[in-house]
Parts: structure tokens; C-alpha cells; sequence
């Protein structure tokens, strides 16, 4: 594990805090008065295998899903479910269950089939759920399952994949029964029910026909259908590719009566034009309807710390989504599959471990931005996390932390990740004092 190679380090970091061989690089002040977001979780999207019967990770798995919650950080899955599960042909129980080949069953996994002509009467002949049931027993479960060891939440965002246009879910009371026919086999089967429905993934992409009214249509009817049978609807959108999209599919879904009432997060996706201007404007939308914004995919190692760091500060992301589960790590010596983490995913760590789920973040100003910039939160139980985002080494000096707290002093950079193994204080002045030999991130965490 990383943190077992980051022994190699101590001495080094012990070495820079004790003797303060860094120049004087910047001060940053903190400011609990001023708040902003309130985070949701660090996201994975939840990873189907070629094989789902004799996944290839399967020697290591155990040592991922503990890696997943307790080195990165983990607390939010993206569990997908596709709109071919509204079929009675039974393709995605046998995928699941070995019987058909993988290429076989791309070709058909976004086909529905109507269960019946009301859209009012589930049939549940006409469901197949095996792929959702795959997700939730091999991955949400054991996840949840080690968050609740550490006292906390696993969030569940079930998010509906229609790579093949909206089709038959075209009529938003279609689509209702539909989502509705999950959060009941969930609740029947699981005991618990998503968090909140991503309602389509992707909408932009070639053209789908998904517009942001059809959205906002969905929308109303699902959050109509869901309350009446009492569930609480909790809508993520539209999730585009390209950002500069997003206004027209957000000002369609305002346009439906309805459609906004549970509206509760604003997503994009980082693929294409995620310029700051266009950020700042969706952060405006969202604070005028109370939502939160987040970042939702930006897979195959683009999501750097530098991207966060500024969906943070620039988008005031809730939630945030750079890797699928399987993806956060990379085998190495492949002989003995040595799980190691992507070069990316050590950074984002930085973050992720120590602002959890309902952490609100503050104001934090720094004497020298463009050189060593802050975010800074505080948790549920009052614990202060800083993270500064360093474009050179340097020494750095933080007020506002709380007096009678210890800290621990970590970061990440291209030479290798240090915790420090001693705990550090303020000094008499109520500043702390933490060292940065490069460039990377520095954290500093109550204890």
C-alpha cells in the first residue's frame, strides 16, 4: 500500500519541518465566517467486467474496495443503470450470468421493451435488474459496508445510460414507471434506495435527441411518481460532455413546470469546454435554485489535482468524479498484480481523504495565489482541513486553524507522497508553519 511506501519519506519530511531549510513562500489566512459549498462525496463510477463471472481483478478485489475507502477516499458511487433493463428478452441476465459473449450484448444493452401499455402498471416480467443487482452485491454493498466501519455514509447516485436515443423513455410517464421500478426493486431486494437518479448520461453526446426540456419533463413526472409511493426524488443533470452546452439544457429543464422541485445537483462533465467563465455561470444558476454543482467524469488520467482545485474553487463542486473504481489503480509486476495508484489519482488523495461527506468550505486567502493556493474546509465534527495546490516548493504559515487541535502535516509530488509521522501545533503566535518541497499539494488535517 501507499502508505507503507511513503515510510521511505518520513526522514525527509521530518527533516523540513524540524529545521525550516525552506524561504518564507506565502501566508494564508482562514475564514470560517465565509462559507460556500457543502460537499457531497469523491465519486467512482462503479466498473462492469468484460467477464462478469470471472472478473480479471479478481485475486485483488478485496484489496481495491479496502484501498478504495481508506487510502483514496471514496464515499460516492456512480452505479449505472441502462435503459435496456425494460425488457423481458432476459439479455442482460444471461451477459451477467456467462451465457452471452460481451460483444453480443453491447449490441442490444440499450434496447427497451415496454413491459406493458400502461405506464401506470408495472410488469415486472418486463424488467431485467441483473446488471444493477451485479453493481450494488459486488461493489455498493462491500463499499458501504466499509464506510459504515468508519462511521460513514456511502452517497448512491444511480445514473440512467441511454447511449442509443431516448426511444421508448421518450415519454416522461414511461420514464417515471421506470425509475420507479428501480427504487422499488432496490427497497424490496436491498432495504435502501438511491441517494439521488442521474437522469441521463451524456445527453449531448452525437446528438441523442435529448433535449432539456424532454429532461425537465422526465423530471416532474418521476418526482410526481416517486413522492406518491413515498420515496424523496433528488435529480442530478443534465451531465453533459461539453460545458458549454450546459446552459441550454438547464434553462430547458427550468422552463417545465415542475422539473426544478427536486432538482438538487447540477452536473457537467469535463470532456470539452470547461472554461471558467462558463464555470462561474453555472455556479450563478445553481446558487440562484439552490444546488449543488459537480464535476461528474473525466476519465483516462485527465482529472488532475489542478482540474479539482479549480472545479473547487471556480465550479464550488459538491461532488467530484476523475476515475471508474477499477480505474483508480494500475497493476504493476504483473506476476504478483501489485495494485500501484495512477499517477493523478495520488494527487487527488490529497483532497479526498480528509474532507468528507457534509464538509463545508471556507474562505481561505493566500499572500501569494498564483505560487500557493488554498481551499480550505470544515467537517461534520469540526475538524479543519487545509490543501494548497504549490507550483514551487516553499514554507507556508496558516492562521485560523483552531488553537486547540493537532495537525498532520502530508503531501504529493513528483518524487513520492510523505505523511509526516509527527503531529504538529500552532505556534505562539497562532500561526502553523508546514514545508513543501516541490511542487504538488500539500495537506494539513486535524487530527
Amino acid at each position: 500500500m501507499v502508505l507503507k511506501q511513503l515510510r521511505h519519506f518520513r526522514r525527509i519530511a521530518v527533516f523540513l519541518v524540524a529545521s525550516g531549510t525552506l524561504a518564507q513562500a506565502a501566508d494564508i489566512s482562514l475564514d470560517p465566517q465565509t462559507t460556500f459549498q457543502t460537499m457531497s462525496g469523491w465519486e467512482a463510477t462503479a466498473d462492469l467486467p468484460d467477464n462478469p463471472t470471472a472478473p480479471v481483478w479478481t485475486p485483488y478485489r478485496q484489496e481495491m474496495l479496502d484501498r478504495i475507502v481508506n487510502e483514496v477516499g471514496i464515499n460516492r458511487l456512480r452505479v449505472e443503470i441502462r435503459s435496456g433493463a425494460e425488457s423481458s428478452t432476459r439479455v442482460i441476465h444471461r451477459f451477467i450470468n456467462g451465457q452471452l459473449d460481451l460483444k453480443t450484448w453491447e449490441g442490444t444493452r440499450y434496447q427497451s421493451n415496454n413491459d406493458n401499455a400502461d405506464p401506470f402498471e408495472i410488469n415486472w416480467g418486463g424488467f431485467d435488474f441483473s446488471e444493477l443487482d451485479w453493481h450494488i452485491q459486488n461493489t455498493a454493498i462491500p463499499i458501504r459496508q466499509r464506510l459504515a466501519a468508519r462511521g460513514e455514509p456511502l452517497i448512491i447516485n444511480l445514473c440512467y445510460v441511454n447511449f442509443s436515443g431516448p426511444g421508448l423513455h421518450a415519454d416522461a410517464e414511461e420514464y417515471a414507471e421506470f425509475v420507479l421500478a428501480t427504487y422499488l426493486h432496490m427497497q424490496e431486494k436491498y432495504g435502501f434506495v438511491p441517494d439521488m437518479w442521474e437522469v441521463v448520461l451524456e445527453p449531448d453526446l452525437n446528438n441523442r435527441g435529448w433535449s432539456g426540456e424532454m429532461i425537465g419533463q422526465a423530471m416532474a413526472a418521476t418526482a410526481t411518481r416517486l413522492r406518491a409511493h413515498g420515496f424523496k426524488p433528488s435529480f442530478v443533470a443534465p451531465s453533459v460532455t461539453d460545458i458549454k452546452n450546459i446552459m441550454p439544457y438547464l434553462e430547458g429543464i427550468a422552463s417545465v413546470p415542475g422539473a426544478m422541485d427536486a432538482f438538487d445537483e447540477v452536473s457537467y462533465h469535463r470532456y470539452w469546454g470547461a472554461w471558467p467563465e462558463i464555470l462561474s455561470q453555472v455556479t450563478e444558476f445553481a446558487k440562484q435554485h439552490q444546488q449543488r454543482v459537480s464535476m461528474l467524469e473525466w476519465w483516462f488520467g485527465n482529472a488532475t489535482h489542478e482540474i479539482l482545485h479549480e472545479d473547487l474553487t471556480v465550479g464550488n463542486n459538491s461532488a467530484w468524479q476523475g476515475r471508474v473504481e477499477r480505474g483508480l489503480f494500475t497493476t504493476k509486476n504483473k506476476p504478483t498484480q501489485r495494485l500501484e495508484l495512477q499517477p493523478e489519482v495520488r494527487y487527488n488523495l490529497q483532497y479526498f481523504r480528509h474532507v468528507r461527506h457534509g464538509a463545508v468550505r471556507i474562505g481561505a486567502v493566500s499572500t501569494q495565489p498564483d505560487m500557493f493556493n488554498p481551499v480550505a474546509f470544515i467537517n461534520t465534527d469540526g475538524r479543519y482541513t487545509v490543501i494548497v495546490k504549490a507550483s514551487r516548493r516553499g514554507s507556508l504559515r496558516i492562521s485560523g486553524l483552531p488553537e486547540d487541535s493537532r495537525y498532520q502535516v502530508s503531501y504529493a509530488i513528483a518524487s513520492g507522497s510523505v505523511v509526516s509521522p509527527d503531529f504538529v501545533t500552532l505556534g505562539e503566535d497562532g500561526w502553523l508553519t508546514a514545508l513543501i518541497p516541490d511542487a504538488g499539494v500539500l495537506t494539513i488535517a486535524a487530527e
